[in-house]
């Protein structure tokens, strides 16, 4: 007999091969916007297996969540020195501009926000604790322990836009979408990819954003799913990596392809508990810790399901499809 389980995610090209029968399991993936699924899982605990915020991940197990645990799977990552939006006639020209400005964002818990605070503070000598923060709408954890947060049921692109918010902090903004002739904003940092470059050149860090998370009920029903979602992610992976997606598709795409892939040691999406990721995480958690969203510097081995060594260490053994 084959179990069925469905894993719900963002819509990547490393993702395309990921359903079919993974070591007796028969993985069936289901596209939706990741913002939606975090809210859904972490409002209804609506999916056995899942995408998920990552330092939404460690913010619950430092609150003594039991209920969901984290496979070392890590589908989506972003430089966030992007994230930064001012109207196009600002003053501010860069982040050192930042002292004391008011910087809205949507929440303040998402993994991307949490990045571009630790960031500033790291690269830029901008401390998040001298900024005045606006959030707006329903907030994923709205205890803050004593920051210093203004809240508002306006839209903070508006905001920015009206000249009541100095800076809005996002991963894409609605002006994104109009022709160039008609944005009425700009990234605070006018050369991202230059400044990104730098920054993983001088910390050695590629934000990883997103976990995969499982239910502890589907994790009891199912003891091989923490393997089977393993390799289905990695083989997935090494699938879109054999085909080079984009290489024949964009000009300059097998030029950009090799470089970038160069810079990575052949793996931009590493996946296990290795080095590298390990470095990343304590990282987040960190930052986490300086923001004051979380309490205690976690064991980042008791943060994952690691049923084989070769998984935490980042190696993979041959996968079986069937």
């Amino acid at each position: 007999m084959i179990n069925t389980i469905n894993v719900h995610g963002g819509d990547y090209e490393h993702v395309l091969a990921l359903s079919g029968v993974w070591n007796g399991i028969d993985i069936r993936y289901l596209i939706g916007r990741p913002n939606d699924i975090f809210v859904n899982m972490l409002n209804d605990r609506a999916y056995e297996v899942c995408e998920f915020s990552l330092s939404n991940y460690l913010m619950l197990k430092d609150r003594g969540a039991k209920w969901l645990h984290a496979i070392p799977i890590f589908p989506y990552r972003a430089f966030r020195h992007s994230t930064l939006y001012v109207r196009k006639d600002s003053s501010l020209r860069e982040p050192a501009d930042l002292h004391g400005k008011r910087i809205g964002v949507p929440d303040f818990s998402m993994t991307a926000a949490v990045w571009t605070r630790g960031i500033l503070a790291d690269q830029y000598g901008v401390n998040w604790s001298n900024l005045h923060w606006v959030v707006s709408g329903q907030q994923r954890f709205p205890d803050w322990h004593g920051v210093l947060i203004e809240q508002t049921t306006d839209n903070l692109e508006v905001e920015l836009i009206m000249g009541r918010i100095d800076v809005l902090l996002t991963p894409a903004t609605a002006d994104d979408s109009k022709p160039a002739s008609e944005r009425k904003l700009r990234t605070l940092i006018s050369d991202v990819e230059e400044t990104e470059t730098r920054y993983f050149q001088d910390f050695g860090v590629y934000p990883i954003n997103h976990v995969v998370v499982v239910r502890d009920d589907a994790l009891a029903r199912l003891p091989g799913l923490p393997r089977a979602l393993f390799d289905a992610y990695a083989e997935a992976k090494a699938c879109a990596y054999r085909r080079q997606l984009g290489t024949t598709l964009m000009p300059w795409g097998a030029f950009y392809w090799r470089r970038v892939f160069a810079q990575f040691n052949g793996d931009p999406l590493p996946y296990g508990l290795n080095e590298r990721n390990r470095r990343v995480i304590g990282q987040l958690a960190k930052y986490l810790l300086d923001q004051r969203l979380m309490a205690t510097e976690p064991d980042i081995d008791a943060l994952f399901v690691n049923p084989e060594r070769d998984i935490a260490d980042g190696r993979q053994s041959s996968p079986s499809r069937f």
